[in-house]
Order: structure tokens, then C-alpha cells, then sequence
């Protein structure tokens, strides 16, 4: 399998609360659009995921242990 027909990861870009709130709408479009995924941080830790509905798996589930049920979040030991 070449390089050009290698299935590629979504890309998830970080971006802070004070970024997403300057210009919300925009964002928005970039996820209807481009596909887009952004990991919206607030003060330097991940808050919330903005991805396409299609792309949204909510089974996950982080118990208050720390166990998790369900596929990992995108994020799962990941350098932000």
C-alpha cells in the first residue's frame, strides 16, 4: 500500500476555549465541511471534543475508578 492510499488518522487540533469563542461559526463549518476535529481545551486541559455527528461515538464511559467501558476517547494517551 502506498503512501496515497493509506487510510489517514482524523486530525484533532487543540484549541482553547478563548480561540472556539472568537469564532464559533466558523469552527462549526470546518466540522460540517472539512470534517474537522478540534479537542477544545480550557486552561491547557482537554474539556470538550467538536467532531461530525457521524464521527461521535458517545458509548464510551469513564467510570469514577478511572476504568473505562467502551472504545477509547480520542484522546487516550495521546501528547497534548
Amino acid at each position: 500500500m502506498t503512501d496515497a492510499t493509506k487510510p489517514t488518522e482524523p486530525r484533532l487540533t487543540a484549541l482553547s476555549m478563548t480561540a472556539f469563542r472568537a469564532s464559533p461559526g466558523e469552527r462549526l463549518i470546518d466540522v460540517l465541511r472539512d470534517r474537522a476535529q478540534f479537542l477544545l481545551t480550557k486552561a491547557g486541559k482537554p474539556a470538550a471534543l467538536l467532531v461530525p455527528v457521524g464521527d461521535a461515538d458517545v458509548t464510551t464511559v469513564i467510570e469514577r475508578d478511572g476504568t473505562i467501558r467502551g472504545p477509547l476517547p480520542l484522546t487516550y494517551r495521546r501528547q497534548l
